[in-house]
């Protein structure tokens, strides 16, 4: 009996350890794919220029008139080669990535499809229809970039990959340039937000301090990642906070701490990371709303709750004193209040009397450019419906991370640790949807989310595919 029961037991075992039948694979089924990634492949160089160059046309030509920057200029006809080869390189290789383009749209943001399709369709009733045409050629142009990247042979850390060089050279060039010119990288202003506060080579300091913020982030995501911490890692943390400090950006500052306080809170605090995680996302994307309705004084009282914060930093609960211009951001708003007056229509790149923005000028003595606030600008643009659209593509922004958290937590807060940064710059920033680099990394950042859930999808088919056959 004995040896009669342990006889299926190694029948069994000689079988497991028996070769599987060979079974002949198609020579097109493995081609075909092998083709499909080495184009891919092929694609991401100029992908990664294009990017690049992004980031260089957000540069200014000269640094305070003391020292001619850019090697070249990109006004003109250059810009708009730029533009059309964006586009055209882009489709270029998603076309080429055609089969994993095709799934990943039914993972792209849904906010983002919406606010994409309602930015051209405002140019009927815009202020200036040939200024939001012109701005959403190039808007589309980003968009496509940055849907092209992550198909270019996809690797889980591409976001960090392709952006922390262009960022870090931005910061490292600027500390050069404050070495030897200093007068080159300091704000002009004698006020107390600007004395002595670095905009380095960027246009102004809080563009300086949000490229410094998303360079820490960057850099305290890699070190508070498993394994070995490299002295550039440490360095890159270093070179990243001399120069947030170095900008005197409140707004940078308080976005750089929530951010990273987020990252270790999720990474590192074992009770939060195996329980508590969905309610700390939550709850941090909740107050930072409700913080821009206090700002906003659209939530009557909670000024008084954020009074020890406004002591705390010794400026007003705005981050950035610019409370009169959404005064008479707000009044314009309220004459189009559902569908505003068109994507990029209100802001003239030069202020023309007759144009309704140019009272800032008899009023501030200076034209501001923007809202200086991301939200207020879409309400302006886009109206409700648009800042509808906004909101939808922040939900689902979280939700998707969310998604992507069991599988691959790193990745996951790193895009929600971006993505509340951004949150916190536009309070005193106008960045959704615009053409800033800053906002190129973002929709970046959604797209490679989209990108990282499809793979996630993919690798469960196969397993259940071989489940179903058995």
């Amino acid at each position: 009996m004995k040896n009669t029961a342990k006889r299926p037991i190694r029948e069994v075992r000689k079988l497991t350890r028996a070769p599987l039948p060979h079974r002949s694979v198609p020579a097109s089924r493995v081609i075909g794919p092998a083709i499909r990634k080495a184009s891919g492949y092929v694609f991401l160089v100029p992908l990664l220029i294009l990017l690049w160059l992004v980031f260089y046309q957000n540069l200014p030509e000269d640094l305070n008139g003391v020292v001619a920057f850019k090697p070249f200029s990109t006004l003109g006809t250059i810009d708009r080669i730029l533009k059309i080869g964006a586009i055209v390189i882009s489709c270029a290789g998603i076309a080429a990535s055609w089969p994993h383009a095709r799934q990943l749209v039914k993972n792209f943001n849904p906010g983002l499809a919406a606010i994409m399709v309602l930015i051209p369709l405002s140019a009927v009733w815009s202020l200036d229809s040939a200024a939001t045409l012109l701005r959403f050629t190039t808007l589309i142009g980003l968009v496509l970039l940055c849907l092209a990247i992550p198909l270019a042979g996809w690797d889980r850390r591409r976001l960090q990959q392709v952006v922390l060089p262009p960022v870090m050279t931005i910061l490292v060039v600027s500390l050069v340039f404050g070495i030897f010119s200093p007068e080159s990288v300091k704000e002009l202003g004698t006020d107390i937000s600007q004395h002595d506060a670095w905009h380095g080579i960027t246009f102004q300091k809080n563009q300086f301090g949000a490229t410094a913020s998303i360079a820490a982030i960057l850099c305290f995501h890699r070190w508070l990642a498993p394994g070995r911490h490299t002295f550039w890692t440490i360095a890159g943390i270093a070179i990243a906070l001399t120069c947030l400090l170095l900008s005197k950006s409140s707004t940078a500052l308080l976005e750089t701490i929530l951010a990273v306080v987020f990252m270790i809170l999720v990474i590192r605090v074992p009770v939060i990371k195996e329980r508590f995680t969905t309610l700390v996302v939550v709850a941090v994307f909740t107050i930072i709303l409700i913080y821009e309705l206090a700002v906003q004084n659209l939530i009557p009282g909670v000024a008084t709750l954020l009074a020890p914060v406004v002591q705390l930093t010794g400026k007003d609960m705005t981050f950035s004193a610019r409370s009169l211009i959404w005064e008479v951001v707000k009044e314009h708003s309220a004459a189009a209040p559902w569908l505003g007056t068109g994507y990029g229509a209100y802001w003239t790149a030069d202020p023309t009397p007759g144009s309704p923005s140019y009272v800032f000028v008899n009023l501030m003595h200076f034209y501001p450019t923007e809202s200086h606030n991301g939200y207020l600008e879409i309400l302006n643009d886009l109206g409700r419906v648009g800042l509808i659209c906004l909101l939808a593509f922040l939900i689902f922004f979280v939700r998707q991370a969310l998604q992507l958290m069991p599988f691959d937590r790193g990745q996951a807060v790193l895009y929600l640790a971006l993505l509340f940064q951004q949150m916190v710059d536009n309070l005193s920033e106008s960045e959704w949807f615009s053409r800033t680099a800053t906002s190129t990394i973002l929709i970046l950042a959604s797209l490679c989310l989209s990108r990282a859930l499809l793979e996630q999808r993919l690798s469960v088919q196969p397993a259940v595919s071989r489940g179903r056959g058995r």
